[in-house]
């Protein structure tokens, strides 16, 4: 069973990758995912999947060069 302690510190841990996850995006000029949502009202889910394709795309395109 998890204590109070653990679901802090996971839950303080989704909410430090998440902030990353959207600062990534937003370096990589991802300010809205392509339907529309904005970073901060997707879960974490969703966030990671759309930084593993932005960043597929970015070595696609590099590789294209």
């Amino acid at each position: 069973m998890q204590t109070l302690h653990t679901l802090h510190k996971t839950d303080t841990a989704a909410k430090e990758r998440k902030e990353y996850l959207k600062r990534e995006l937003r370096y990589m000029g991802i300010y809205k995912l392509p339907d529309g949502r904005k970073l901060d009202d997707v879960s974490l889910y969703t966030l990671e999947w759309n930084y593993v394709v932005a960043k597929n795309d970015a070595i696609r395109a590099y590789g294209e060069e």
